[in-house]
């Protein structure tokens, strides 16, 4: 019998949990990130919902390429990958707000809450959500009040103020202070991450 929507939602979650504690181990500022979103998550989930929309936007395409880029990952990040991939037909894919970011952005970027006010997973202690792009993009500098962690589902760089550009790597983490000015950008091949935020 397949899984149910429910139960891929938590899988994801639990596999989120554990590629991510591996690494938030020290007292840092991230691994501290990260506790406030595990202690956001213990307020749900409940029941989900239906958030999905008819239609995909164009960067959706680069999806599958970043599937097959997981498949020789190790075991917890090929793991997530799969429980990732379990779920993203029943995200709500959206390129509404890119299209005021920059010129061509909507067809290149878009992005997922699948925890949140508008996930199938609500909350209102944490978000957690996902973005794709197509090879070559740049998501343009931008902030928000919450401080943020992402766990790099594919290659690809980050950038804070006019510091250089890191590139984590598949499984690595970045952690973005509350209000910082910060960027990313792809490669030669699609971007995947998966971001989480703490709700003040």
């Amino acid at each position: 019998m397949a899984a149910s929507p429910q139960e891929n939602l938590t899988t994801f979650l639990d596999n989120l949990k554990e590629a991510v504690g591996l690494k938030a181990t020290c007292e840092t500022p991230l691994s501290r990130a990260w506790r406030r979103v595990v202690d956001g998550l213990s307020h749900g989930p409940g029941e989900t919902r239906d958030v999905r929309r008819p239609t995909l936007p164009p960067a959706c395409a680069h999806l599958e390429a970043c599937y097959d880029g997981l498949r020789d990952a190790e075991l917890p990040m090929r793991g997530l990958g799969k429980a990732f991939q379990a779920i993203e037909p029943v995200l709500a894919w959206s390129n509404r707000a890119e299209r005021r970011a920059a010129d061509g952005l909507a067809d290149r970027y878009a992005d997922a809450m699948i925890v949140g006010r508008d996930g199938p997973v609500p909350s209102t202690h944490v978000e957690i959500g996902v973005s794709v792009m197509a090879p070559d993009t740049i998501y343009p500098d931008h902030r928000h009040p919450p401080e943020e962690v992402y766990i790099a589902l594919s290659a690809g760089a980050w950038r804070q103020n006019d510091g250089p550009w890191n590139e984590p790597g598949i499984g690595g983490l970045i952690y973005n202070p509350a209000h910082i000015v910060h960027a990313m950008r792809s490669g030669d091949k699609a971007f995947l991450a998966i971001w989480c935020l703490p709700l003040p």
